[in-house]
């Protein structure tokens, strides 16, 4: 994996920022985590950009104002035509172009394919722009715009594409090519703690030309507020041990969290932020050889104070034990209003629930039983509430209670090839819920409920979320036993080929990634369950102290009975990390499981929660909200530099005459490529930072 290093220009453009209401970093005097008693409430001066400093954004880019999306004073921009873009030409063989043709699903209209193949050649030849000129590139269009990079620290690296692949001979090539370089602002109080998050954004990207094809701006001025008592390391580390199996090494540091900035209202832009733990836990994996691989967990957050007057905290209610319905409510007391709430239940329609109650008919996800009606199951319903106050601070609630549950419909759709369907689709795998990543599953849903996004097919959470959903059964149509372990059956809304594009919301490490099964409780989550790469030496689930010897080659794509997958997205922490470390490629350990899907993202890095503002900024992009629509890969590089979200990564396979789908566009929103086979594979591609 790249990383990104620091330029020899940073103190110059260190030294041109204005550094408003936090005193810069660096002062010699920080305050680490175990001293700090207490911690400042830095209360919001101004939100971003005024309308002048963004028209004078605007003119200083040479870019029509218009073309910068402004959101409460965030600003952003990526140039859908010039970001990461990637010399391509037409494959030029009218036979392949056939042969590519007919591999696609008869409900694929041949107008929207694009047969492209990357241009080498031109690829090699592209040089990008020196880091110290686009350092000072950057230091002169703040200073032009009279825009203030307040406590900012610049940072700087190049987006690469690196791909291994058999050229028209039969010999193996590589290349590793920078396409852009990009500058990224970390920000810090003057004790020395991070303030991070989408709120605390200042990114660019320059393509060789040295034009910008990428601008983030999102900070908040802030002044040293009220301070606060601290919970000790040692408090923290016993409250995050509550939602964790014993024995989990928890790694913490002290940070301020900036959220998003929110587009709906100023009633919700905050007024302070406030100090966090935020941590990581790591643990030791095994895998089918008895090779061990430590595994670190995304990053997340907790409150650093219990001051009620920042600091919601929510009493739940809940009603309906051993009934066919739930009846839930909050009271909330603490922090600021307005608040927000997001319920989590085992009804997707409680998805949409808004109010300070709910009702619902609980569901529960079972293998059917052929020629035999669906009847209610006794199931354990966990009940859950996150209230978000205007300042973007959590309080969450929860009841387990036993209910008779209503089994989720089991429906073939199509034709009896799979076809006919009809209608672009979108699911979520999210199997940490409801401890874990909430907001970024419901970012992802809200982003996609905008026109053009589809229907949902399916939204599997916490326990109903299995390693089968990513495994064909060894017999197309049929539903083997244990379907959590041994594959998935052809349902309409069983597994993730079911959808044409899916988003993983989990953790993960190069190897392998988390999932759940019917009935594990929440603290086997990131512990007991989860499904190893193919190839090692099959794929391997592990459920508890069993180790199940599977394979799942060739199950990830489009061309089976039902299946329609294009797109598999990895909110999935390291997953796409460029070696193991076993030093195998992407190739040998993701590769097995392509049998015609065109894309896979994920982050070669650590990602941290953003509260559900990269799922949801991802959705928008590819659907075109505020803007022309970005291809899936774009968005996914777009959507992660805005929030904050990790490095993000992606990859796919080379086609018979170097042909890829790495320019795909979401249904509706522009051409995808063909669907590659697996005998047709001849390489890989490989996007990261």
């Amino acid at each position: 994996m790249q990383r990104k290093t620091r330029a020899t220009l940073a103190a110059a453009i260190g030294a041109a920022a204005v550094c408003l209401g936090v005193a810069c970093a660096g002062n010699g005097n920080a305050q680490t985590a175990s001293s700090a008693d207490t911690l400042p409430v830095y209360e919001v001066v101004r939100q971003g950009v005024t309308a002048e400093q963004a028209k004078k954004l605007a003119d200083a880019l040479k870019l029509p104002a218009t073309s910068l999306v402004v959101t409460n004073g965030a600003i952003s921009y990526v140039d859908a035509d010039r970001f990461l873009e990637i010399p391509g030409l037409a494959v030029g063989d009218a036979a392949l172009e056939r042969r590519l043709l007919a591999a696609r699903k008869k409900d694929e209209p041949e107008a929207d394919m694009a047969l492209r193949r990357i241009d080498f050649d031109a690829l090699r030849k592209i040089s990008a722009l020196d880091p110290d000129k686009a350092l000072q590139s950057t230091a002169d269009l703040f200073t032009t715009a009279a825009v203030p990079l307040q406590t900012g620290k610049p940072e700087v690296g190049h987006t690469v594409l690196s791909a291994a692949y058999k050229n028209a001979k039969g010999v193996e090539e590589t290349i590793d090519q920078r396409l852009d370089t990009h500058v990224a602002y970390h920000f810090s109080d003057k004790y020395g703690h991070p303030i991070v998050g989408p709120g605390a954004t200042v990114a660019l990207a320059y393509d060789a030309q040295g034009k910008v094809t990428q601008f983030q701006y999102a900070v908040r001025e802030l002044k040293e507020g009220p301070r606060v008592k601290v919970l000790s390391e040692s408090e923290a580390r016993a409250r995050i041990a509550q939602r964790l199996p014993k024995g989990t090494d928890v790694q913490l540091r002290l940070v301020y969290w900036s959220p998003a900035f929110e587009s709906e209202s100023a009633t919700r832009a905050p007024n302070v932020i406030l100090p966090y733990y935020a941590y990581t836990t790591t643990r030791e994996i095994k895998d089918a050889r008895g090779e061990t691989t430590r595994a670190r967990s995304r990053e997340q957050r907790i409150p650093a104070t219990d001051d009620p007057r920042y600091v919601p905290s929510a009493r739940l209610q809940v009603r309906g034990a051993d009934s066919a319905e739930v009846q839930a409510s909050v009271q909330v007391s603490g922090g600021r209003t307005p608040y927000r709430y997001t319920w989590l239940g085992s009804n997707p329609s409680v998805a949409t629930a808004v109010e300070a109650s709910v009702r619902y008919t609980p569901m529960v996800r079972v293998a059917p039983v052929e020629g035999a009606a669906d009847e209610r199951v006794r199931a354990n319903e966990i009940v859950g509430v996150q209230v978000i106050d205007a300042n973007g601070v959590v309080a969450w609630a929860s009841e387990t209670i036993a209910v008779q549950a209503t089994p989720f419909p089991h429906e073939r759709d199509g034709d009896e090839h799979g076809h006919g369907h009809g209608g672009a689709t979108y699911g979520c795998e999210s199997p940490a819920e409801p401890d874990r990543f909430v907001q970024e599953r419901v970012g992802w849903q809200q982003g996609m409920a905008h026109p053009g996004g589809g229907s949902e097919k399916f939204c599997w959470l916490g326990n109903s979320s299995w390693p089968g959903d990513y495994i064909k059964p060894k017999k197309a149509g049929s539903l083997p036993s244990k379907p959590w372990i041994n594959g998935d059956a052809d349902y309409s809304n069983w597994g993730v080929n079911t959808a044409n594009i899916v988003f993983i919301n989990g953790d993960a490490w190069p190897d392998g990634f988390t999932a759940m099964f019917p009935g594990a409780p929440a603290s086997d989550y990131n512990n007991n369950v989860f499904l190893l790469r193919p190839g090692n030496p099959s794929g391997t689930v592990q459920i508890e102290s069993n180790k199940y010897n599977i394979n799942y080659d060739h199950s990830w794509g489009p061309s089976g009975s039902n299946d329609r997958l294009y797109w598999l997205l990895g909110l999935l922490c390291e997953a796409l990390d460029k070696v193991d470390s076993s030093n195998l490629s992407l190739g040998n350990r993701w590769g097995p499981a392509f049998g015609g899907l065109h894309i896979f993202t994920g982050f070669a890095s650590n990602a941290a929660d953003s509260q559900g503002a990269f799922g949801k900024a991802f959705a928008e992009d590819i659907l075109g909200v505020n803007n022309k629509p970005l291809t899936i890969v774009k968005a996914w590089f777009a959507a992660s530099t805005a929030t904050s979200e990790g490095t993000a990564a992606a990859m796919g396979p080379i086609g018979p005459g170097g042909v890829t789908d790495k320019d795909d566009f979401y249904i509706g929103k522009g051409s995808k490529g063909p669907t590659i086979l697996p005998a047709d594979i001849k390489g890989w591609w490989y996007l990261h930072q």
